[in-house]
Order: structure tokens, then C-alpha cells, then sequence
């Protein structure tokens, strides 16, 4: 289900629309039915203000794609509650890996990567 219009995501050249399809952390308990249902989201980012080949302007829309996944996917779930966590953290990461690749900024590429290497570290 797509919220944007077609028409508007092709008219904006520099904004992104960050489309995921997330699962309710409530709904991810053992013993959900088959066809449980998802919801699907989406988020519209503008950066027509940034100059992507600056190193503060990737900065900046990085931690927008951030906010924008993290709105994307809902609320995170209490940190006890793993099945639930899991599924947020894979949602965002998702969407962000998205994001960050429909940008296709080499600034954007190189602070992403950065970022996973320290969460990977970390």
C-alpha cells in the first residue's frame, strides 16, 4: 500500500520516501496465527536543503534516515521483551540500509558504513 502517490515521489527529486512493512511488536508473540498482519509505513524525508558532497550535509540527512526508520517501524518494544526488539532492530536496519542505498550518496555510503562497523565493534 503505498501512501505517497507515484506522481509525488518522481516530482521530488530530493526527498525519499522510506517504505517498510513492519510486523506490531505485540503481534510477534509465540502462537500468532498464520496470517498475522503487518503494517505497512512510510516516511517522507526531504534533503533539497543538504549538499550531499559535503561531509555535514551526509551528517545531517543520516541522522534524518535514522529518525525516519526508527518512525517507520513504530515504537521499540521494552528491551525485555527479545522476539519483539529483534524484529524492531531488523526493521530498522533494514530501512535504513535502504534509505541510505535509494540516496546513493558515496558521502551517505561511507558514514553508513562507518556507523556498522561501530555497532559491529561496539
Amino acid at each position: 500500500m503505498n501512501i505517497i502517490p507515484h506522481y509525488l515521489r518522481l516530482s521530488f527529486g530530493r526527498m525519499l520516501v522510506i517504505g517498510i512493512a513492519a510486523g506490531l511488536p505485540f503481534a510477534a508473540q509465540a502462537g500468532e496465527p498464520a496470517g498475522a498482519k503487518r503494517i505497512e509505513s512510510s516516511v517522507v524525508v526531504s534533503y533539497a536543503d543538504l549538499d550531499l558532497a559535503n561531509p555535514a550535509g551526509a551528517r545531517t540527512l543520516y541522522a534524518r534516515l535514522k529518525r525516519a526508520s526508527a518512525k517507520a517501524c513504530g515504537h521499540q518494544p521494552p528491551p525485555l521483551s527479545l522476539r519483539a526488539a529483534k524484529e524492531y532492530q531488523d526493521c530498522y536496519g533494514s530501512a535504513l540500509n535502504k534509505a541510505v542505498k535509494r540516496v546513493n550518496s558515496q558521502q551517505l555510503y561511507a558514514l553508513h558504513a562507518e556507523q556498522e562497523r561501530q555497532m559491529t565493534l561496539g
